[in-house]
Formats: structure tokens, sequence, C-alpha cells
């Protein structure tokens, strides 16, 4: 018996009925490819614009598309159950301080939005990011994706990064209902 589950005709046989069962397999959609999945965005994507206090692009769309797109998609939209959508976001569109505190220190905690549940961990960007790059970025997330948010100005993000210079943690939901 060992010698036959040794010999090179078994082998063959298992090689060749292990390659079919796996391409048969993918026919009938065991695997998915990524452009078939349906939240699937490539971060790449241009945004489209829909209206907003400011024309969307400018020097915040190449920014959000290295820095931000990854996790909140090219459309803004993010991924479902980690990272809540900027499209529509109250934070994006409210007071100025809410996003610019959540760049600069970044965000923790459970959110929900539209009745869905996130619970991703936003890493903070002070270190990485200008406040003319914060500025830029987040102007272009409140005037694409139908949000219709004001600019901010660099003046604002360094006020904004002097007041908070303590928080040493990222925000959580509830601490950012507090004003500044």
């Amino acid at each position: 018996m060992m010698k036959f589950l040794l010999s090179s005709r078994f082998l063959l046989s298992l090689s060749l009925s292990s390659f079919l069962l796996i391409a048969g397999c993918n026919f009938s959609g065991l695997f998915v490819h990524l452009e078939d999945d349906p939240v699937f965005v490539d971060p790449t994507a241009q945004a489209t614009p829909a209206g907003g206090a400011i024309a969307a692009g400018g020097p915040g769309a190449a920014s959000f598309a290295k820095i931000c797109a990854s996790c909140h998609q090219g459309n803004g939209k993010g991924i479902p159950g980690v990272y809540p959508p900027l499209a529509g976001s109250a934070f994006a569109n409210g007071d100025p301080s809410v996003p610019i505190r959540i760049v600069l220190q970044g965000f923790k905690g459970k959110i929900v939005r539209d009745g869905k549940e996130y619970n991703g961990l936003m890493a903070p960007w002070k270190d990485q990011m200008t406040d003319q790059d914060i500025a830029d970025v987040l102007t272009y997330v409140r005037s694409s994706f139908g949000n219709t948010g004001a600019a901010i100005t660099p003046e604002e993000v360094t006020a904004v990064r002097e007041k908070t210079k303590t928080q040493l943690s990222g925000w959580d939901e509830a601490s950012l209902q507090s004003p500044l």
C-alpha cells in the first residue's frame, strides 16, 4: 500500500485532481477578485466633487490620496465596521476644531454613524503633517464627497495645535463634544 501512495502515477493523479478542484472552485466563485468585492474601493480613485464651499481638488487632494484614502477610501465612504465615512460626516462638516483635533491627535473608540458601528483606530498626524498640510487636506474633505464645510486655514490648525498640545492620546467621541 505504501508503495502505491509513493508511486509517481498516484502523485500525478493527486496533483492533477487538486489542481482541477482548485480551478473548479475558482470558476464557481469561491475566490473573489478584489475588484469584485463590494467594499473594495481603489484608494487612488478620484473623489467626486459634489458642491461645497471650496472647489474640490487643490493641494489637499494629493495629500488625501496619499494619507487618508487607504482607510477612508478614495470616495470618502470608509470601510464598514472599521473606518467611518467622511462623506456627509457631521464631524467633517461641523465645528472646524473637531476634524483638526482628530487629525492632530488621532481617534480611538467606538463611533456610531447612520446606525452602523465603527471601531477603528486613527493614528495622530501632528508630527508628520504641517499646519498647512492639515488645513489643505481638511479643506479638501470639507468640500468633497457631498460635504459643505468651510475652508480651514493654517492659522486655525496652529491655534488648535497650541490649545491641545497636552492631549497625549487620541480623542473619543465624548471628548470631542466639548468645545475648545
